[in-house]
């Protein structure tokens, strides 16, 4: 016979029913039961607070009284989706709340059987990302309008992923450098053989390793003539709105011409120098 002792010091674990009610009423996540057919059987303080609902309210209207315009047509897709299988769908959409506004979610979904796996019902958690959504949005603006001024000026803008490989460049073509050779890429596997000391090369990796910003890195690539060009960047990391990097973007500038000017007079100086080192007294020449 099996004994329903739990071992000494073991805490009881409440039935599935007294578990749901629990974490339904309790949760800051909105949490909705709904019908087949997609109404609300039951819905949370937080997901009516959400609506501006109360929830006798909500229990009166189904998902689609709830939905976005634009979002109408993916719902009747999602629904069949789960239908079609098994496993959670997540999913993001606009919801309007009763006063007309609307607000962007994210929400994780699950069909629930029952015990011959039949459909029964399904549980939906809701979370509130408005305030995410608007803050991509205005960086995105922000990118735009960026890439626009780099667009009317004589440099480019650049934006790699979170393992430094670039995934975006706009003007560099001004400079006579297909943005395709770069796509993909690391800054360190595009530099011309012996442009850059190893040191050099790894004080820059480290300090992206770190997620720092960083300013005027000059290093060599080859344009589509291959020829070597100066290249100088300026970068600055990228985090999410929950603080993760996700890579790195910036401007860069053809400094060819400088960098060939200040090579040209360093020369120039190794020939006087080695001129004096022949000739140490100085020689004057009289009419």
């Amino acid at each position: 016979m099996k004994s329903d002792k739990r071992p000494q010091g073991e805490p009881a674990v409440p039935n599935g029913d007294a578990l749901f009610g629990s974490l339904f009423s309790q949760t800051a996540v909105g949490v909705a039961v709904l019908s087949q057919e997609g109404g609300f059987v039951r819905a949370n303080e937080a997901l009516c607070r959400m609506l501006g609902y109360d929830e006798q309210e909500l229990l009166q209207k189904t998902v689609r009284d709830v939905t976005h315009a634009d979002d109408l047509e993916s719902t009747q897709e999602i629904r069949l989706e789960f239908l079609a299988g098994p496993g959670a769908r997540v999913h993001e959409r606009r919801y309007l709340r009763k006063d007309g506004s609307a607000l962007w979610v994210q929400v994780a979904g699950a069909l629930v059987r029952d015990g011959s796996g039949s459909p029964q019902c399904f549980v939906a958690l809701v979370y509130d990302i408005t305030e995410l959504k608007l803050a991509q949005d205005a960086l995105k603006a922000s990118e735009s309008r960026f890439r626009r001024m780099v667009e009317l000026s004589s440099d480019w803008y650049w934006v790699q992923d979170e393992n430094f490989r670039f995934v975006e460049l706009s003007g560099v073509e001004k400079r006579g450098i297909d943005p395709e050779a770069f796509i993909g890429k690391a800054r360190w596997e595009l530099q011309s053989p012996g442009s850059l000391p190893e040191k050099a090369w790894q004080q820059h990796r480290e300090k992206l390793e770190r997620h720092e910003p960083f300013s005027d890195f000059v290093y060599t690539a080859l344009d589509n003539a291959g020829e070597m060009r100066y290249l100088s960047v300026t970068g600055e990391p990228i985090f999410d709105a929950h603080g993760k990097f996700k890579g790195y973007h910036g401007v860069g500038k053809d400094v060819t011409e400088k960098a060939l000017g200040l090579k040209d007079l360093e020369d120039s100086e190794e020939r006087y120098r080695m001129l004096f080192d022949i000739h140490p007294r100085p020689c004057v020449s009289s009419p």
